[in-house]
């Protein structure tokens, strides 16, 4: 097994948990609009919309891993992510204030250009 299907495997792990997640909140919410008691089984935090959320996520990432499509899209997203040439901190640090300051004059101009038209326009119409 090459190091990108370890990869694109614990995303799905990963998507898994978070769909199982994601689906205890909703069957908690349907339960409570459909006003069904969701009965605690072991301790505080295990409740059927707990199970039924692990099952739900757990069958729905299993679902999505076996399917050839969808596996295969995810490697070949992985393998392209390892082509890609991240930039260094340096050049990241560098693109950041070049960012920071072009944002930072863009608005200094519009703020002049703004306070140019608003006195213009109050010019024109006798406010004041």
């Amino acid at each position: 097994m090459d190091e990108v299907k370890r990869y694109v495997n614990l995303a799905f792990i990963f998507a898994a948990i978070v769909m199982a997640w994601f689906l205890m909140k909703i069957s908690a919410l349907i339960m409570g609009l459909l006003q069904v008691a969701d009965v605690r089984l072991m301790g505080e935090y295990v409740t059927y919309s707990t199970i039924a959320g692990i099952i739900l996520g757990a069958v729905g990432a299993f679902g999505l891993w076996r399917s050839p499509k969808v596996y295969e899209g995810a490697l070949n997203v992985a393998r392209e992510m390892k082509k890609v040439t991240w930039p260094t901190k340096d050049e990241t640090v560098y693109a950041m204030r070049v960012v920071i300051a072009t944002s930072l004059i863009v608005a200094g101009i519009l703020f002049c250009f703004d306070f140019v038209a608003k006195e213009m326009t109050d010019l024109i119409f006798g406010i004041k």
